[in-house]
């Protein structure tokens, strides 16, 4: 994973891109904590534990991906030993 700061609020968070559809994000921190978008949600709704994805995060991820800081991940199976 690659570390990387959104954009917006410059939380950091560790990044694997193996597809243009598939991103994997593990937060540092709380992301109710360190997240606009996530604290928005949790403000409006204290019930909330789920929010789909932060949309600034993802655009962070995107740009970094086109201007070359986030190299694409091959994700690769663990193969099976023969005896």
């Amino acid at each position: 994973m690659q570390s990387l700061e959104c954009h917006t609020c410059g939380n950091k968070v560790l990044v694997a891109k193996y597809s243009p559809v598939h991103t994997s994000i593990q937060w540092t921190g709380p992301a109710h904590e360190t997240c606009r978008e996530f604290a928005s949600a949790a403000i409006a709704d204290k019930t909330t534990t789920y929010l789909p994805r932060c949309g600034a995060l993802h655009e962070s991820v995107d740009r970094a991906v086109r201007d070359g800081r986030l190299v694409p991940s091959r994700r690769v199976e663990p193969q099976q030993i023969e005896p």
